[in-house]
């Protein structure tokens, strides 16, 4: 949905370019009659369409014995309202904010719960801005559904005090918030200026307060960062002291304002699209040499994640309180520590998944055949797809005037 395929189209795959639910239909019946097209979706990725999905089915109970979480992704709400040049959700989802009717969301946690999971992440960018959040909360409370979930909020959530009290007692045990960086200059840069670093500090309180695990996401080596200022970061984080951190390497991912901007300026170093995930350096740093920029990124899961950091923060958390959202918090915490230093240690990301790895094949191993079937050893480096001019529109006009809480004034999030 974020690249153009144009170069790929009738070797034998199709693509999809919009939102499955308005074009699955199609792509079903197609593929029945084995008259699949190259694409589906070009004229306009639907985003002014309303959302109302059928409510979700969880996993069997056979297969739910095989998670080592028994965890649930739930999508209530899609679309964010800001303009991070890094990021690929707006390109992906438009910046209009969407959502389906909150009793689809109800009965598809009922239908988790009856069968048998034990957690939900709700997997909206920014639960915070969803329209309906207040609504749905109530409702989990109102009907007892006592399934600890997971959010991700924007930076802004410090000014939604009442917001964060509701979700503790809807039973939400962590919350992520992309704070990314402490820089004003790489936050300016990213376009991110939503992000208040002097008030990050207030987002801990305010979780630490309403027994949420707090989780703070972190990007190393934007264009303006150097090897002091990312210690220095990593220093300021410990001293806030969030109950989870995760860091990535800053990524030009396909689509992106940030990836045209580097493909045009040749910054680009890494050919192979798989990499292209957070946890490589893909591109060449004015500052930082890749191998260097890497030492960094795991010094940081090092040290935010040593024993004398993480074991405090465990036993206050089980000290504070305990309700049925107090073993998925510590989980939660216990885990990613546990994951940060294994990872760290074979230099190997944590996000990438699990704690010992099966190699069953290469991808050299299908080289042939993928020369025979689509002519080529690898996919190119794309250049992003243009948004129609219908979608230009609905972009144009998804300008999200959100009321300060405790302030009386309308905030203009998208400029």
């Amino acid at each position: 949905m974020t690249c153009e395929t144009i170069s790929l189209q009738g070797r034998g795959v199709s693509f999809a370019l919009a939102e499955a639910e308005v074009i699955w239909l199609d792509i079903l019946r197609d593929a029945i009659r084995g008259t699949l097209l190259p694409a589906y979706g070009e004229d306009a990725r639907w985003w002014g369409k309303r959302l109302d999905p059928p409510p979700l089915l969880p996993p069997s109970r056979r297969d739910l014995r095989r998670y080592a979480v028994r965890m649930l992704g739930v999508y209530p709400a899609r679309g964010c309202p800001y303009t991070c040049n890094f990021c690929s959700v707006i390109k992906i989802a438009g910046r209009q904010v969407r959502s389906q009717p909150v009793d689809t969301t109800i009965a598809s946690l009922k239908a988790a719960v009856a069968g048998g999971v034990r957690m939900v992440m709700f997997t909206s960018d920014n639960f915070n801005k969803y329209p309906d959040v207040g609504e749905l909360l109530a409702a989990m409370i109102e009907e007892k559904i006592r399934l600890p979930f997971f959010v991700q909020c924007d930076a802004q959530i410090f000014r939604q005090e009442d917001l964060v009290a509701q979700l503790a007692r809807a039973g939400c045990f962590q919350m992520f918030v992309g704070v990314e960086s402490f820089s004003r200059e790489a936050l300016r840069g990213a376009h991110k200026l939503q992000n208040h670093p002097e008030q990050y500090g207030r987002i801990v309180e305010l979780c630490r307060k309403n027994g949420i695990t707090s989780h703070f996401s972190n990007i190393l080596g934007f264009p303006s960062d150097t090897e002091e200022g990312i210690r220095e970061h990593a220093q300021t984080l410990r001293g806030l002291a969030p109950d989870v951190a995760s860091f990535y390497v800053l990524t030009p991912i396909p689509g992106t304002e940030q990836y045209d901007d580097f493909l045009a300026e040749g910054l680009i170093t890494e050919e192979n699209l798989d990499r292209f995930d957070g946890s490589m350096v893909t591109w060449r740093h004015p500052h930082l040499e890749p191998e260097r920029l890497t030492s960094l990124l795991f010094r940081c899961y090092t040290d935010f994640f040593a024993a004398r950091n993480v074991l405090p923060r465990l036993a206050a958390y089980a000290a504070a309180r305990w309700d049925f959202r107090t073993t998925a918090g510590l989980l939660a915490m216990a885990g990613a520590g546990l994951q940060a230093r294994l990872g760290a240690r074979r230099r190997v990301h944590p996000m990438s998944g699990g704690i010992a790895r099966v190699r069953r094949d290469r991808a050299d191993d299908y080289l042939p055949l993928r020369r025979s079937l689509f002519g080529i050893d690898r996919v190119p480096l794309p250049r992003s797809l243009a948004l129609t001019a219908a979608d230009e529109e609905i972009n144009r006009r998804a300008k999200l005037a959100v009321i300060g809480k405790g302030r009386g004034r309308s905030v203009d999030l998208t400029k």
